[in-house]
């Protein structure tokens, strides 16, 4: 943009722009409806964004600031690519499902089987048969090879989980290299990974994930007592202690893992030690709200502020918020056009292979359903001619400045048309970006410090 362009343009802020202070140096600002648009601002930088009116144009600004109006148009162009502002207040772009999927990403149901007596587990069915038979297993990955070769499939992922799913671990230690050759030979990439409550963990488990790199996603409630109190064998006894120690395991071997914990009524107030014990062990971790439950609210917004809290004090020592914390489905930098794969690029497969919108509708007769093994649909047709529960979303949130990074929620959890934490978010978005722009400002003086 030459000088003279410069000079008779008129900046807009985004609509969806969340511009805040940090302290009496720095600020941060976020287009809420442009992905990976976060950016810290020193004091000057922030003077220049909130003196955007929409009326004045870059060399009545300049003026008003006191800066070559080059110089600032310079860095309103910077601002510009990742739409902060735009020259036009009509550009502003938003995130856009597109026509058809380029991956998938499925709910592997294994088995019904779990070595846990968990008293709030979900999974109507548990316990009810065994695992997944090698027919349904031949048939999965002929309908897997079937989408990359007829589809264009490029990318796919498998959930694997159950009941418990590393009960199931040899049948699956021959599907997956299988699976990945057969894809691979398709074009296509194969990703693997157990949801599990990690208690079968074994050398042999260790190094197939190291082989084939195979991930993990753990079920835990606390830490300790609170932990037993809802994650116990069937004897009685907790599992924590051999949770921990295969956590530690899994670390050691620099196998992907990550953590999820459903905040319940029973396990809210353990909270800050969960959170003190994962920032401790450094990897990716997630707090979800119950859903189809009530939850203590003021006990709740109480004990996740206590987290949070740990979680500042971390990031001033260095640690990673923004790589290691995710709260509930929201998506602050990568935005999306809805919450999760279900109903554009993936679903629920059953252990006898019925495909669902939604893994928590399994053992559902009342849900509908099709079967991996009706051949005149593929995996993608399936999803498409299946429920559509994604975009029923309330006004209030087709209308919400965070509609990109909450996407209203579970689709089969809200309660018209919105996620029942909707409030919760509100508190808590902006408290993510703060945080995330502390962590910007330490790695900005942490390499500062390297310079000098």
């Amino acid at each position: 943009m030459n000088v003279t362009g410069v000079m008779c343009s008129v900046p807009h802020k985004a609509p969806d722009l969340l511009l805040t202070t940090l302290d009496e140096n720095y600020a941060y600002a976020v287009n809420c409806s442009f992905p990976n648009s976060f950016r810290l601002l020193n004091r000057r930088q922030f003077e220049i964004l909130s003196a955007i009116d929409g009326i004045d144009d870059i060399e009545t600004l300049a003026e008003k600031l006191g800066i070559p109006p080059a110089v600032l148009g310079e860095f309103l162009s910077m601002l510009q690519k990742t739409e902060l502002i735009a020259f036009d207040e009509h550009s502003f772009s938003k995130p856009v499902k597109p026509a058809s999927p380029e991956k998938l990403n499925f709910w592997i149901h294994t088995t019904n089987a779990c070595n846990l007596g968990c008293s709030y587990c979900y999974i109507q069915t548990l316990n009810t048969g065994k695992g997944m038979s090698d027919a349904v297993r031949r048939q999965l990955l002929h309908k897997l090879i079937e989408a990359a070769k007829q589809k264009g499939i490029r990318q796919i992922r498998l959930r694997l989980a159950g009941g418990e799913p590393l009960g199931q671990f040899s049948v699956w230690k021959q599907f997956i290299p299988e699976a990945k050759k057969s894809l691979a030979e398709a074009g296509c990439n194969l990703e693997a990974g157990f949801i599990t409550n990690l208690t079968l963990l074994t050398d042999d488990m260790i190094a197939f994930a190291k082989e084939y790199d195979v991930g993990f996603g753990v079920s835990l409630d606390g830490i300790e007592a609170t932990h037993d109190a809802t994650r116990s064998f069937r004897s009685g006894c907790g599992s924590f202690s051999i949770v921990d120690a295969n956590l530690r395991k899994l670390i050691d071997a620099e196998i992907s893992v990550s953590v999820n914990t459903v905040v319940t009524n029973l396990n809210l107030t353990g909270l800050p030690d969960l959170t003190r014990y994962l920032v401790g062990l450094d990897i990716p971790f997630r707090f979800s709200i119950v859903k189809g439950d009530n939850i203590h609210a003021e006990l709740l917004d109480e004990y996740l502020a206590a987290s949070y809290a740990i979680m500042e004090e971390a990031v001033g020592k260095g640690w990673l918020f923004s790589k290691r914390f995710r709260f509930c489905d929201l998506k602050p930098n990568e935005l999306g056009f809805q919450t999760c794969a279900s109903g554009f690029s993936g679903g629920a497969i059953y252990v006898d292979g019925t495909f669902k919108y939604c893994h928590v509708q399994f053992g559902d007769d009342g849900a509908p359903s099709t079967s991996i093994f009706n051949e005149e649909l593929s995996l993608v047709d399936m999803i498409a001619s299946g429920e559509h529960h994604e975009d029923d979303r309330s006004e209030d949130c087709q209308k919400c400045r965070y509609r990109y990074v909450c996407t209203s929620g579970c689709p089969v959890y809200r309660v018209n048309g919105k996620d029942p934490q909707c409030s919760l978010y509100h508190r808590f978005i902006p408290k993510y970006f703060e945080l995330q722009a502390k962590q910007s400002l330490y790695l900005l003086h942490l390499d500062s410090q390297r310079i000098t």
